[in-house]
C-alpha cells in the first residue's frame, strides 16, 4: 500500500475517535466501512494496533483503551494535546477535511470553498527561514502605496486570519514585530545573515488581546461591553467574536458580552459589520469612535443625524 494512503487511514482514525469521543473498535468498523479506504474490508486488530502507534509517533496522540462491561472503548488519552496545541489541532482538522474531500471527489461540483488569496507560496521560504533563524529580505507593497519598498526583517511567526496568511517579523526600524500581509508580498528572498530569536517570545502570549492582525496600533487593551439583539446573540454564544468573550446578561431583548483586547480598527469593522445588531455599551471612547464611524456612512448615503 502506498504511504499516502496509510497517512490517509491515521488522519482518519485519529479524526473519528477524537469526534466521537469513545468507540469500540466494532463501531469503528462500522464507520471504517462506509470510506472508499476501506476496500470493503474491516480493519483488523493487528492493522489497528499498529496505527495507534504510528498516530501516537506522529501526532503525539496517544489513543487509550477503557474496559466498559463486556466491551473494550477507545480514546484519546491526552485530549489536552489537541485542546492546548492549536497547530496540532488545526492540522489534524485541515487533514481529515481534506481526506473528506479526496473521498468525495465526486461531489466537487456540490461543495463550495473559499480561496485563499495569493501569497502562501512565500509559506515554504518563511517556513525555512524561522527554522535556520535567517533573516528574509522582504519587499511589501501597502495598500495605498503604489511603490513597494524593500527591507531586511526576522520572521518570527506566521498566522492565518480570515482567509489570508500574515508574517510576523521584527525589522530594524520599529521595536515591536509588524505583521506583513502575505498577499501583499511582492517578492521574497532568503539571506545566509541569522539572527537571535528571543527566547522570551510568546506568540499566543502576543496575539492574546487582539481581535485580528491589527498590532501595535496605539490602542490599549481594555474593558469592553457590547449589547447584542436577536438574531445576533446566538450567532456570537455559538461562535465568540474573541476568546475573552464573557457573558454578562442576557434577557429576551439582548445580551450583554464583556471582552478584553485592544479596540482597533479591524475590531471596530468586526462590529459596524454587524449592523443594527450591536452596540457598544462601554468605553465611552470606543462608543464615540463608532458614532463617528455610523456619522460618516450615513453622509456617504446622503443621510443626515437628525437630533432630538
Amino acid at each position: 500500500m502506498k504511504t499516502a494512503e496509510i497517512f490517509k487511514q491515521y488522519i482518519w482514525l485519529a479524526d473519528i475517535i477524537h469526534r466521537m469521543k469513545r468507540l469500540t473498535l466494532n463501531e469503528i468498523n462500522e464507520r471504517w466501512m462506509q470510506t472508499d479506504m476501506s476496500g470493503g474490508l474491516p480493519m483488523s486488530r493487528t492493522t489497528f494496533n499498529r496505527h495507534r502507534l504510528a498516530i501516537e509517533e506522529m501526532f503525539d496522540l496517544c489513543i487509550g483503551c477503557k474496559e466498559s462491561g463486556r466491551k473494550s472503548y477507545y480514546y484519546i488519552e491526552n485530549i489536552d494535546v489537541l485542546e492546548n496545541d492549536n497547530l496540532k489541532h488545526w492540522m489534524l482538522d485541515a487533514l481529515s477535511i481534506g481526506n473528506l474531500l479526496m473521498d468525495n471527489i465526486s461531489l466537487k461540483d456540490r461543495i463550495v470553498l473559499e480561496k485563499i488569496p495569493a501569497g502562501k507560496h512565500f509559506l515554504n521560504p518563511i517556513i525555512g527561514a524561522m527554522k535556520q533563524n535567517r533573516k528574509l529580505l522582504l519587499t511589501y507593497r501597502k495598500f495605498g502605496q503604489e511603490e513597494p519598498y524593500t527591507i531586511t526583517v526576522e520572521p518570527y511567526a506566521i498566522k492565518v486570519f480570515k482567509q489570508r496568511w500574515y508574517l510576523l517579523a521584527k525589522n530594524y526600524k520599529r521595536p515591536e514585530p509588524t505583521i506583513y500581509a502575505l498577499d501583499r508580498v511582492v517578492d521574497l528572498q532568503e539571506t545566509t545573515e541569522k539572527f537571535d530569536y528571543p527566547d522570551d517570545f510568546d506568540t499566543e502570549l502576543f496575539f492574546k488581546d487582539y481581535f485580528g492582525v491589527l498590532c501595535n496600533t496605539g490602542e490599549k487593551a481594555e474593558r469592553i461591553v457590547i449589547r447584542a439583539y436577536p438574531p445576533l446573540t446566538n450567532y456570537l454564544t455559538t461562535l465568540p467574536l474573541h476568546h475573552s468573550q464573557k457573558e454578562l446578561a442576557r434577557t429576551s431583548a439582548y445580551t450583554d458580552f464583556e471582552y478584553f483586547l485592544h479596540p482597533t480598527f479591524d475590531f471596530r469593522q468586526e462590529l459596524l459589520a454587524q449592523g443594527k445588531d450591536v452596540e457598544v455599551i462601554k468605553p465611552a471612547s470606543l462608543r464615540k469612535q463608532m458614532q463617528e464611524m455610523m456619522i460618516e456612512m450615513m453622509g456617504r448615503y446622503g443621510l443626515k443625524l437628525v437630533s432630538e
